[in-house]
């Protein structure tokens, strides 16, 4: 059996992002305080959709071009830095644990 860890323990999960953009997670924080836990939950799933929108803009240029420009650069880090901060306040609002995921069976019914 693998030993499962909590996310806090998982190097680069909770700590990383608070010390590479501790103002963000700071402002995100305060926002998630008047929020429901299904507001929570919205702000992550946009957050993750942008960081992935901006990961594809930027691939695309790199094939296109040879290289991306600064701002597709620029918004594919601040959109996974948003995206890493929305999932760790996410998780001390414990919206989500490895219980729940590892209880989802796969279906989409």
């Amino acid at each position: 059996m693998f030993p499962f860890a909590n996310f806090a323990e998982i190097a680069g999960v909770s700590h990383g992002i608070e010390a590479i953009n501790p103002a963000m997670v700071a402002r995100i924080r305060r926002a998630a305080d008047n929020l429901t836990p299904y507001e929570i939950s919205a702000r992550l799933a946009g957050a993750i959709t942008e960081a992935t929108d901006a990961g594809h803009t930027r691939a695309w240029e790199e094939a296109q071009f040879g290289e991306a420009s600064a701002d597709a650069i620029v918004d594919c880090e601040y959109y996974d830095d948003l995206a890493a901060a929305w999932s760790l306040v996410a998780g001390e609002h414990q919206l989500f644990s490895p219980e729940t995921i590892l209880a989802y069976d796969g279906s989409v019914h």
